[in-house]
């Protein structure tokens, strides 16, 4: 009340009472006092106390009424605070941006690295590169549209109890069945392979073992369990199922390799891949040629005894057989090939060493062709190749000529009767 109108108010002298002397001692005197001090609100104060609790909750609602309508209108196209997808606050952001934030979230979990292991080797991919898919798109729309639903509590919520989170959906990642067989299918495509032999190199008309390789094969199926365990469990590796293909040949078995050099007619010994001897020998004339290609060693003969092979042709007027000894045309030793009628042997006719002189078989010095025999076993390659024109030699007389001609002269039917061994027809070289 303001000082004009206080001074406005008559001012009513009310006489003070006398002070009571009566003591309170009587029970109903007592009695009704309390009743007095307790006693129900008239109907007047209950009017008047509704009344300012209906202005205190209008108040306060309006209040509220009016900080929701402002934080609407503030969110007003945009996504509510509290709105998570892939662990991502979305709060505030428009759809686009949502959409961005997200991508951007769950990138990693596409490009992490998958590896695949097998015997120390592996394999990597990615999630994405299996064809992996995600809820990300479907997420985010659901959480714009449960902005635009919101209602008038959900908002006033938000807004006076100041909630977290509302929404919250997290990220799922799928791998389509078809994808993963698909790309087991390509990985199998180039694991896969035959097992391969230890094999011999003589292009370059020398020797290069090519080791063996064991093979592989993939159990397609059983890795794929395993690689779809490891994504659902979040794990990274993966062991693929798989089994060995042992070959056959070995690359032990070329410890030793004889390789026969045609043309520059010489012998080399290649012992755990280097040359360890050479020899000069005398392979087969143009008209009879050595046979080139591989072969093996398959009898080793000591002293060994000529039979004449053709007692009907052209060794009609030799003996059945001669007996082992320097005259025999075997020499001291003999080393059969794999191909008919062909061998390492020994020879007097020392002079024809380095030229095409014989009828298929490889000459050797005696001394050679024993130590030839001391060095190699049963079994061993004989790798047989042309790296140079022939140097023929058609005559034994004693001071041989070489002959330039590749046709065999007409007495070569008794060319190299010392070595007694059956014609054969011409071959190519």
């Amino acid at each position: 009340m303001s000082d004009k109108q206080s001074e406005q108010v008559e001012e009513v002298e009310v006489p003070m009472a006398a002070p009571s002397t009566e003591v309170i001692s009587s029970p109903s005197r007592l009695a009704r006092m309390r009743h007095a001090f307790f006693r129900r609100p008239s109907a007047a104060a209950v009017r008047w106390m509704s009344a300012t609790i209906f202005v205190l909750v209008t108040v306060s609602s309006a209040g509220v009424a009016y900080a929701t309508y402002d934080y609407s209108s503030q969110y007003s196209g945009l996504i509510l605070p509290g709105t998570w997808v892939a662990g991502v606050d979305l709060g505030g952001m428009t759809e686009t941006e949502a959409t961005t934030a997200v991508a951007d979230a769950i990138q990693p979990h596409l490009t992490r690295t998958i590896t695949l292991r097998w015997r120390g080797q592996t394999w990597e991919v990615t999630p994405k590169q299996l064809g992996a898919r995600n809820n990300a798109a479907d997420a985010v729309a659901a959480a714009v549209q449960a902005s635009r639903e919101a209602g008038f509590l959900d908002k006033a919520r938000l807004r006076v109890l100041g909630t977290t989170t509302w929404f919250d959906e997290p990220l799922a990642i799928r791998y389509p069945k078809r994808a993963l067989r698909s790309f087991l299918q390509g990985l199998a495509s180039g694991f896969n392979r035959p097992a391969r032999d230890a094999t011999i190199d003589y292009s370059t008309g020398w020797v290069k073992v090519i080791p063996e390789l064991a093979g592989r094969k993939m159990h397609t199926k059983e890795t794929f369990n395993r690689l779809q365990d490891a994504l659902d469990a979040g794990e990274t590796e993966a062991v693929i199922a798989a089994n060995w293909k042992r070959p056959k040949v070995l690359e032990a078995k070329y410890d030793q390799i004889l390789l026969l050099r045609i043309g520059e007619n010489k012998l080399y010994l290649y012992e755990d891949g280097k040359i360890t001897h050479r020899w000069v020998v005398a392979p087969g004339q143009p008209y009879y040629p050595t046979p080139t290609g591989e072969f093996e060693i398959t009898e080793k003969r000591y002293m060994p005894t000529w039979v004449n092979p053709a007692p009907d042709g052209w060794g009609a007027d030799m003996p059945a057989s001669i007996p082992p000894g320097i005259s025999n045309p075997l020499g001291l030793r003999a080393l059969n090939w794999s191909a008919p009628a062909i061998r390492f042997h020994g020879t007097t006719a020392t002079y024809s060493l380095g030229y095409n002189a014989s009828h298929g078989c490889v000459r050797m010095a005696n001394e050679d062709v024993i130590e030839l025999y001391d060095l190699v076993d049963v079994g061993t390659p004989i790798i047989s190749t042309v790296v140079a024109p022939l140097r023929p030699m058609y005559s034994s007389a004693p001071d041989p000529v070489v002959v330039e001609s590749t046709e065999p002269s007409e007495d070569s039917a008794n060319d190299e009767a010392e070595e007694r061994e059956p014609a054969r027809p011409k071959k190519d070289n």
